[in-house]
């Protein structure tokens, strides 16, 4: 009956995760935007593209405690004839700017201070004798020295942060530092993961025996969370029709529902079909890639569901390789998957008809990226989860590829 089902099914079935990942570009948007102070601002992505209206510093200022004074004025100064100068006032950050020098004058300025009028230079307190309200200069000063001119940090106009980009901790003191209050963000999304097994129990509390701990709902917790989403909801599901609809209903009101287990071709996998029978649509079915070539997708109403395999590893991989770039659709990022390339640092094989993933080992040493693949069979799948901050992807049909040899990676770590 299922495979009669499948038959005649009009979504793609078996598909690359290239076709698979264009699919969820176009049928899934951007969350909705909202506007936040600039203080909370990091880790958001931007959902506009700010402009400075004003330059920064809007003025010269000194970066020097020390004497703002005229630099060609000090152009005989020497160890045997020093130039002497009559130091008047002082400007501090706070000083309004309206200060003026006179003719072989000084003042003194602190960092961040205006630099007054008539004056083109700082000399640091430390290169001058001082004696009552005279300084004694021994050697001639350069123009512009140790001022940060108006404009140098920001201009007018300049690109502060850019729609569709992170917005890092400098970006956002950036914003602050040109007077901007609040900014227009991508609203983070929320995230609902459901661990489908019978045999499972909450990962926070001790179950009855000889139930396992759902491991599965930390670790997309944590990835999830990493990468900007809101704080994400997890919990086990009874691998039956009635629970899984249940809690596919309880969290419709998510940005993005992920599932985990239940996607095998089991009497007793009722995931795909429970969601069918609460009104989702199906996306696709199955991907050609190894492992974790049962992912499914669906849209209901405006929540995306991605359903994964089981076994850890295979979360893992799916993780880095779809859920993040769907994190990053709904997100409006431009890049949705971001890969580079490699040398290998053992040899692999691949997969006939699949495209095959690798958990690895990445160093960079010398310019170049080196790639070593995690196969040893001595450490089970979660050790090797932990030791790896990368994944090789090969193309289907590669056959074997040796040491020496660039790959395609995705960085993960």
């Amino acid at each position: 009956m299922q495979q009669d089902l499948e038959k005649n099914a009009n979504y793609p079935q078996n598909i690359t995760r290239q076709k698979a990942l264009e699919i969820l570009k176009t049928q899934l948007s951007p969350i909705i935007e909202k506007t936040i102070p600039v203080i909370d601002c990091c880790g958001s992505v931007a959902a506009q593209t700010i402009c400075s209206e004003i330059s920064m510093p809007e003025h010269d200022r000194s970066a020097m405690d020390g004497f703002a004074l005229t630099a060609s004025e000090t152009s005989s100064a020497s160890v045997d004839s020093p130039i002497v100068f009559t130091v008047s006032g002082e400007i501090r950050p706070s000083s309004s700017g309206s200060e003026k020098t006179r003719p072989n004058g000084a003042i003194k300025i602190l960092t961040g201070g205006i630099i007054p009028q008539g004056c083109d230079s700082v000399i640091p307190f430390e290169q001058v004798t001082v004696s009552s309200n005279k300084i004694s200069i021994f050697s001639p000063v350069q123009e512009g020295n140790f001022i940060r001119p108006a404009g140098s940090d920001v201009l007018p106009g300049e690109t502060l942060i850019a729609e569709n980009t992170y917005i890092s901790a400098c970006a956002a003191a950036l914003l602050a530092y040109a007077g901007k209050n609040h900014i227009r963000v991508r609203q983070a999304p929320s995230i609902a993961v459901l661990a489908v097994g019978n045999e499972l129990c909450d990962p926070t509390k001790t179950g009855p025996e000889g139930l396992i701990p759902a491991d599965n709902l930390i670790l997309m917790k944590a990835l999830c969370e990493s990468c900007g989403t809101a704080e994400v909801s997890i919990s086990t599901c009874e691998n039956s029709p009635e629970a899984i609809a249940e809690a596919i209903k309880k969290h419709s009101a998510c940005d993005l529902i992920i599932t985990t287990g239940g996607t095998g071709p089991g009497n007793r996998d009722f995931v795909f079909d429970s969601i069918c029978n609460a009104g989702g649509t199906p996306l696709f079915k199955g991907l050609s890639i190894h492992p974790a070539k049962s992912i499914f997708a669906f849209k209901l109403q405006d929540t995306a569901i991605l359903g994964l395999p089981g076994p850890p590893n295979a979360v893992q991989l799916a993780f880095h390789t779809v859920i993040k770039p769907t994190l990053n659709i709904l997100l409006g990022l431009p890049d949705i998957i971001s890969s580079t390339f490699a040398i290998l640092g053992a040899s692999v094989k691949g997969a006939e008809e699949r495209e095959k993933l690798i958990l690895c080992y990445i160093i960079e040493e010398n310019g170049s990226i080196k790639a070593t693949p995690l196969n040893n069979r001595n450490l089970s799948s979660r050790k090797l989860m932990c030791l790896a901050n990368g994944i090789i992807t090969i193309a289907p049909n590669s056959g074997k590829l040796n040491a020496g040899e660039l790959v395609k990676i995705i960085k993960t770590g």
